[in-house]
């Protein structure tokens, strides 16, 4: 008895994987929590799809994932989208217009149809949609691809970010073998019920295995950390990164250093995921901007490599400290393996 009590608490550490349970099939229908909306007698022959996520805790690609899937639900009903990031706001949102929009989406993509907000609003068929990331769709878009329809006939970066892509892309990238690194850290070490971050020592390890095998002169890489990039450096010092922001630890969204930081931030982690879908090959482990990255590559990498280390407790004590101590114990006690 007191044996399967350890082994419950221990599973309830993540320490022990839980045991297999399949999910539910869960199918996308109708029925989602949309609401209706009838808002005045312009367009009465048509029905449009305000896509709105509102709420401060979700990162840019996220958001991203979420809306690709509530377009493709546009498509499906013959709803003509339109995506309000002004009205209903996230984290992205700065109190000034940016790019002459007070509406973040279009701080980094251009608008999904012709229609304004001003002329939606004065609509006779408006439908509204949930927060919240749509019923029926995998959380990895990778595994969607009937959302390539979506991306390609909606998804558009504004030129001015696309630019400042290729601008880096032929000065850094251009004509070598680059493996592209993401290297999450920080908060997603204590996130609870999400994939646990890889260690210095891990990713330091698969790089130079990758290096090896698939004869890459250069990395590139993208972290929100400047110990780790420094690290890496320290490593690999063919290394190429950007010079975008990067803190010592703390939360970058939790701090305001300079003029329009939070759009800044998404900008900045925008250009770095389109830089890494054009590399060779790709590691990382499983966030958004690793997904993002791999989804738009569309199957292009010769090399594509995700370090699982399972998920952080739900336990929102346990999910704090859970990652360090995984960290230092050896595998065959449930830490993390090389």
């Amino acid at each position: 008895m007191l044996k399967n009590q350890l082994k419950k608490i221990l599973i309830n550490m993540a320490i022990l994987p839980a045991p297999y349970s399949p999910a539910k099939s869960t199918l996308l229908t109708n029925a989602q929590s949309c609401q209706i909306k009838n808002f005045g007698t312009l367009n009465a022959d048509r029905t449009f799809y305000v896509i709105k996520q509102e709420g401060r805790g979700r990162g840019l690609f996220s958001l991203v994932a979420s809306v690709l899937c509530h377009l493709d639900i546009a498509e499906e009903h013959g709803w003509i989208p339109i995506i309000d990031f002004e009205n209903f706001k996230n984290i992205y949102n700065e109190n000034n217009p940016i790019n002459g929009t007070n509406n973040s989406w279009e701080y980094y993509f251009e608008p999904v149809s012709k229609y304004k907000l001003s002329e939606v609003y004065s609509s006779h068929n408006v439908v509204l949609s949930n927060d919240s990331y749509p019923v029926g769709y995998d959380y990895s878009i990778t595994g969607e691809r009937r959302l390539y329809s979506a991306l390609f006939k909606y998804f558009k970066v504004r030129p001015d970010i696309v630019l400042d892509v290729d601008k880096f892309y032929d000065e850094n990238l251009l004509g070598r073998r680059v493996l592209g690194v993401h290297f999450r850290g920080q908060e997603m070490k204590t996130a609870r019920d999400h994939p646990f971050p890889p260690t210095k020592q891990q990713m330091a390890y698969r790089i130079e295995k990758l290096i090896k095998a698939y004869k890459f002169n250069e990395i590139f890489v993208v972290s929100e950390d400047a110990e780790y990039v420094a690290f890496l450096k320290n490593k690999f010092p063919n290394l190429i990164s950007s010079s975008h922001y990067r803190t010592d630890g703390e939360n970058a969204y939790n701090q305001y250093p300079r003029e329009n930081h939070i759009y800044k931030l998404g900008r900045e982690i925008l250009v770095d995921a389109i830089l890494l879908s054009r590399c060779q090959g790709l590691i990382g482990c499983g966030s958004n901007v690793s997904t993002f990255s791999r989804f738009i590559s569309n199957g292009s990498y010769e090399i594509d490599e995700c370090i699982s280390n399972g998920t952080n407790s739900s336990n929102i004590i346990i999910s704090k400290f859970l990652w360090s101590i995984k960290a230092i114990l050896p595998s065959s006690l449930g830490g993390f393996t090389l």
